[in-house]
């Protein structure tokens, strides 16, 4: 009986070792795996944390090219204001609304072969699209007026009125009479001046009437005028959209800080 106890007792105990044994190797396992998911917590805020800062980054250099094509953009529609009213003034001329001899009309005139272009700063932007980095800004509504601001209609207008100018307007201007003396100062401070005036050639200049008789150079003005004016709209427009995109991504990065 006294054996029988014994063995009863002894399998008790074995039994109890056991039983911490498998609690202990719980324990153990539960602890790699918490170590596991702090691990993959902690991986995945330092991630998140990276992308963070780098749409930051994408963002912040993406507004300083939005404010510099703020200053392009108005310095177009000055220009472009100018050269249309310029051109209106031809009209007059031509028209005999307004009387003026042919230097007063040439004065005007003069920028008939002007070719002056906006381009917008899209170097980040392209950047994003050759590395699928705007993936990185998780807000839809910024990424997709991001892409709209940098796909406008406005370089359709201003290519058609390069093309009309440099096809069209150039050849026949260049044939029909002199070009009115220009001068350039470049960057350096030097003044850079056509070389030789209407008096040194023998064949004679043409009179103001020549213009005012001249179908081409009539409708030349008009269509150059039509889509000058049309064109000003467009740049005014990408004016707020940039201001208006400038605005929320701000809005938008002060959220994330």
């Amino acid at each position: 009986m006294i054996k029988f106890f014994r063995k009863i007792r002894q399998k008790m105990l074995t039994e109890n070792k056991f039983s911490k044994y498998l609690i202990y190797a719980i324990g153990e396992i539960a602890l790699v795996m918490i170590g596991i998911l702090l691990a993959l917590q902690v991986n995945n805020w330092n991630e998140n944390r990276k992308t963070q800062i780098e749409e930051r980054d994408i963002l912040q250099r993406l507004q300083l090219d939005l404010r510099d094509d703020l200053k392009n953009l108005q310095f177009s529609i000055d220009f472009k204001k100018d050269i249309a009213e310029s051109y209106g003034l031809c009209l007059e001329i031509l028209s005999e609304e307004t009387i003026a001899t042919k230097e007063e009309f040439m004065t005007h005139f003069s920028s008939i072969l002007e070719i002056q272009q906006t381009n917008l700063n899209m170097t980040t932007f392209k950047n994003l699209q050759t590395t699928g980095q705007i993936r990185l800004i998780k807000s839809n509504e910024i990424a997709d007026n991001i892409v709209s601001y940098y796909n406008s209609d406005y370089k359709n207008w201003e290519s058609a009125l390069k093309d009309y100018t440099r096809n069209i307007t150039a050849p026949y201007i260049l044939q029909f009479d002199y070009l009115p003396q220009k001068t350039y100062t470049d960057n350096y401070g030097n003044n850079l001046k056509m070389t030789g005036q209407p008096k040194d050639f023998k064949k004679p200049e043409k009179t103001i009437d020549d213009y005012k008789n001249n179908y081409f150079i009539i409708n030349t003005l008009r269509q150059k005028k039509y889509n000058i004016e049309a064109l000003i709209p467009r740049y005014k427009q990408l004016i707020n959209n940039a201001l208006e995109l400038d605005k929320t991504i701000q809005e938008y990065l002060d959220t994330q800080q």
